[in-house]
């Protein structure tokens, strides 16, 4: 017969609520975190409309704020890629028009930045699921977009090769010693982007030098 102790201890742990999963944490803290990221955001938006054009140091802090915004809500972004808990939903993707469409899109309603498209015509079809390889691709422009500058324009260079397709994407800028060197949330992103790649069945390089700049090459069967 069960004691009254083991029953209730039975009850307690049958009522007891299950821990919710490290996905469904990071998701409600990237949402409540970007409301008030947001509301940074509109702040600095109307200082910019406010200020005189010459307003100096006042515009200049306004224009950092809404950059250290931007980077937040990219560092979250790239947290809840890496907890996705969902399974790979995979087709046949064109990634020459995936390409020229995130980076037509990012010219014409972000920042705009120097890209160099050197793109393969005719490479095959790669098998990837569409959400996260938009993602793998935004994430990566991000990162470079970080690291680089208009004086250091950011090639992405396309190439067929035995294994499938290859995607370099690559900046000449020096200074940067090793990967640990790159700056906050390079880790995040290239991490969740590894996993990406490496969950399609591809390969992920990174190779920093202080004098020859940032190189990532990313092949994809």
């Amino acid at each position: 017969m069960m004691s009254p102790a083991t029953g209730a201890s039975g009850a307690a742990s049958a009522t007891r609520p299950q821990s919710p999963s490290l996905a469904v944490l990071l998701a409600t803290l990237a949402h409540e975190l970007r409301q008030p990221l947001s509301a940074i955001d509109s702040i600095a938006y109307y200082l910019n409309l406010v200020l005189p054009q010459d307003g100096g140091t006042g515009r200049a802090h306004a224009a950092q704020l809404q950059e250290l915004v931007e980077q937040s809500n990219w560092i979250l972004s790239c947290a809840l890629q890496l907890a996705d808990p969902s399974p790979l939903t995979t087709e046949l993707l064109d990634l020459e028009k995936l390409i020229t469409r995130i980076v037509t899109a990012r010219l014409l309603y972000d920042r705009p930045h120097t890209f160099r498209l050197e793109l393969t015509a005719g490479l095959p079809l790669v098998r990837l699921d569409p959400g996260r390889a938009r993602n793998l691709l935004e994430n990566l422009l991000k990162l470079f977009e970080q690291l680089s500058s208009d004086l250091y324009p950011v090639r992405l260079i396309t190439s067929a090769e035995e294994k499938g397709v290859r995607l370099r994407i690559t900046t000449a800028i020096p200074g940067y010693r090793s990967e640990a060197y790159l700056g906050p949330g390079c880790g995040l992103s290239l991490e969740s982007a590894r996993r990406i790649v490496e969950a399609h069945g591809g390969s992920f390089r990174i190779q920093v030098d202080a004098a020859a700049g940032v190189d990532v090459e990313v092949v994809l069967p």
